[in-house]
């Protein structure tokens, strides 16, 4: 697959994730810490993502 078109991918899905996040989070936990937690998961997704793209393609 190419990396462009599977970037594009990982970022849809990436930013579908953070919405849901920022739906739920907040009914489970406080509100502020629910929006960190969001945000946290939100990076390490996108991390975890480019981290095994990169390796994929080298």
């Amino acid at each position: 697959m190419d990396a462009r078109l599977l970037d594009v991918i990982i970022g849809v899905i990436a930013f579908l994730i953070l919405i849901a996040l920022l739906a739920i989070l907040p009914i489970v936990m406080t509100a502020g810490i629910a929006y960190i937690a969001a945000i946290i998961v939100f990076i390490l997704f996108l991390s975890g993502a480019g981290y095994l793209v990169n390796e994929k393609i080298a």
